[in-house]
C-alpha cells in the first residue's frame, strides 16, 4: 500500500489535489468547513465545481465569493510547486487508503503528505504522548509501552518531539507494528534538529505524516492542529507524563472529543511534572500500570482488524533492541509501573495519591454489586455523586483493585 508520489498522480488525482489546494487556500474556509464540503459533495473537485451551492451546505457567502476572485491561486500554486520539487507521497481524502478513523473527524485534513511505509495506516493505531522535557523514568515507561504495543501489531503514533515522543518512536521502530510520526512542520523539515537520526529512521522504517505544505517551518500554532491527527488516527491515547499546562493534554482533550479512549500513567503524587496526568485520571482517564492493561481494554475494537484475542507478545519480542539506547532510555533502567507496584517500589507515592482521593467507595461497590456493570453516568445517578467526585472515587477503587473499567466507560466490581 504505497501512496502515489506527486509525479505519479494521474490526471484525476492531480485535479483533486489542485482542488484541495483551492479549498485550503480559500479565505474563510477552515478544516470543519472543508469537511462539510467534502461530505456534501464527495470530493474537493466537486466542491469547487459547486461553489455556488456552498450557502446551501451551511456556509457563509464570503468563501464562495473569495474562490471566484482567484486570490487563492498564488498561494495554492506555491504549494503545488513546492510539492512538485520535493515529490512527496500524497494521500487524498478521496483515496481508499485514507485512514478510516481519521476520515470520520469533523475536521479531517483534505490530504496528507507522507514519507515511509503507508501500509502502517491499515494497522490499528495507538498514540503515546508526553512531555518534551521528560525525566528518565517517564522516557523508560514510554519506551516500554511503545515496544510492547508495537510487538502486538499496533502502529504506535506520536508527534516526533523530544522526550517522550522520541522514546516512543525509537522503541516501536524495531517491532512488528512500528511507528507513525505526525509532524508540526512540512514533511521535509527536521524538527527538532536533535531528532535528525530518528527522522531518517522513521522515513526508512516507519511513516511520517504532515498536512503542512513542504518547506513549512514549525510554528507554535501548528502543534495543536497536528495533535488532532495524532488522536484522530488512533483507537486511544496514552499520556505518560504531563504538567498542568501541556500540549499532551490538548491531545487528550481532542481524543475525548473524538470519542477515543484516554489513558494515563499516574506518576509521583507531589511531582508537578505529573499534575496533568493526575487531573486526567480524576476526569475519567483510565490509569494504566502495564501495556497489557491497554491491550485488554482495546480487545473488542481490535476484532475489527482481525485480532482474535489480545496478542500479548513473547518476552523476547517486547525486549528492547540493543540500539534502542540511541533514541530512548532502556526499559531496564527503570521498572514499568506494574512492576513498581508489584515489587513495592513507589508505594509511598501510590499511598499519597490514594490518600488524596475522597473515599466514596463503599456506596459505589454496593451499587455495582447490586446492579452489575454500570456506565459511569448511570453509576453517578445510582450513588448520587457529581461526575468529578465519582471519577476520583473510581480511580481510588481501581488503584486498589476493587473495580475494573470496561470499554465504553463502564465499571464493574472485581468481587
Amino acid at each position: 500500500m504505497q501512496c502515489p508520489r506527486w509525479r505519479e498522480l494521474d490526471a484525476e488525482q492531480r485535479k483533486e489535489y489542485w482542488a484541495s489546494l483551492a479549498l485550503r487556500h480559500c479565505r474563510g474556509l477552515g478544516a470543519r468547513s472543508c469537511f462539510k464540503l467534502l461530505r456534501a459533495c464527495g470530493s474537493a473537485l466537486d466542491a469547487v465545481r459547486r461553489h455556488r451551492e456552498w450557502t446551501d451546505f451551511g456556509l457563509r457567502p464570503e468563501p464562495g465569493r473569495f474562490l471566484k476572485s482567484d486570490a487563492w491561486r498564488q498561494p495554492a500554486r506555491e504549494e503545488w510547486d513546492a510539492a512538485a520539487r520535493l515529490n512527496p507521497c500524497i494521500l487524498l481524502w478521496t483515496d481508499s487508503r485514507y485512514p478510516s478513523l481519521l476520515r470520520t473527524l469533523p475536521d479531517a485534513p483534505l490530504f496528507l503528505y507522507c514519507e515511509g511505509d503507508a501500509s502502517l495506516l491499515r494497522s490499528p493505531c495507538f498514540a503515546i504522548v508526553g512531555a518534551r522535557k521528560a525525566g528518565e523514568q517517564a522516557r523508560a515507561v514510554a519506551a516500554h509501552m511503545a515496544r510492547y504495543l508495537a510487538a502486538c501489531g499496533l502502529a504506535v503514533v506520536s508527534g516526533m518531539a523530544q522526550g517522550v515522543d522520541a522514546a516512543v518512536h525509537g522503541s516501536a521502530l524495531q517491532q512488528v507494528g512500528r511507528s507513525i510520526g505526525v509532524l508540526g512542520a512540512g514533511i521535509d523539515i527536521v524538527y527538532p534538529q536533535s531528532n535528525r537520526g530518528l527522522f531518517e529512521r522513521m522515513r526508512r522504517d516507519g511513516l511520517l505524516l504532515s498536512e503542512f505544505a513542504p518547506g513549512s517551518r514549525p510554528q507554535p500554532g501548528n502543534f495543536p492542529i497536528r495533535n488532532r491527527i495524532i488522536s484522530g488516527l488512533s483507537l486511544g491515547v496514552l499520556v505518560v507524563e504531563a504538567a498542568e499546562r501541556s500540549g499532551s493534554l490538548i491531545t487528550a482533550r481532542l481524543a475525548l472529543e473524538q470519542n477515543r479512549e484516554v489513558y494515563a500513567v499516574p506518576g509521583a503524587a507531589l511531582d508537578s511534572h505529573n499534575f496533568g496526568t493526575h487531573n486526567l485520571v480524576r476526569q475519567g482517564a483510565r490509569p494504566v500500570f502495564s501495556a497489557e492493561d491497554i491491550m485488554r481494554d482495546l480487545a473488542p475494537r481490535l476484532l475489527e482488524y482481525g485480532f482474535s484475542r489480545p496478542a500479548f507478545p513473547p518476552a523476547e519480542l517486547a525486549a528492547p533492541a540493543d540500539d534502542d539506547a540511541a533514541d530512548a532510555a532502556p526499559a531496564e533502567s527503570a521498572p514499568s509501573p506494574a512492576a513498581s507496584a508489584a515489587d513495592g517500589a513507589g508505594t509511598d507515592d501510590l499511598r499519597r495519591l490514594l490518600d488524596a482521593i475522597p473515599d466514596d467507595g463503599a456506596r459505589i461497590l454496593a451499587a455495582l454489586r447490586r446492579g452489575g456493570a454500570l456506565q459511569a453516568d448511570d453509576l453517578a445517578t445510582a450513588v448520587s455523586l457529581e461526575s468529578a467526585a465519582l471519577n476520583a472515587a473510581l480511580v481510588r477503587l481501581e488503584l486498589l483493585g476493587e473495580v475494573r473499567r470496561l470499554p465504553g466507560a463502564r465499571y464493574e466490581a472485581v468481587s
